[in-house]
């Protein structure tokens, strides 16, 4: 199979960083909401919060994916 053009990963890579940011909000918004209102942030309560860390810590890899992809892509139309 051909590897993926520079457009398709760029798409790839925000689809999944919109994805990643989407996640880290509901999942954030739950854990503060519910630690605002008095739950100890502990079992499941403590889960989400890792899971919204986690989901923008995966954000974050694709933005830097995404900028590579970018890099590369600028150096191709430099090239003559």
């Amino acid at each position: 199979m051909a590897p993926p053009t520079l457009k398709q990963q760029k798409t790839f890579a925000l689809i999944r960083i919109i994805g990643g940011m989407a996640s880290a909000g509901v999942l954030g918004y739950s854990f503060v909401s519910n630690v605002l209102a008095g739950a100890p942030a502990e079992g499941a309560l403590l889960a989400t919060g890792l899971m919204a860390f986690l989901a923008l810590a995966y954000a974050g890899y694709y933005t830097r994916v995404l900028g590579r992809v970018a890099q590369a892509e600028q150096q191709a139309a430099d090239k003559p």
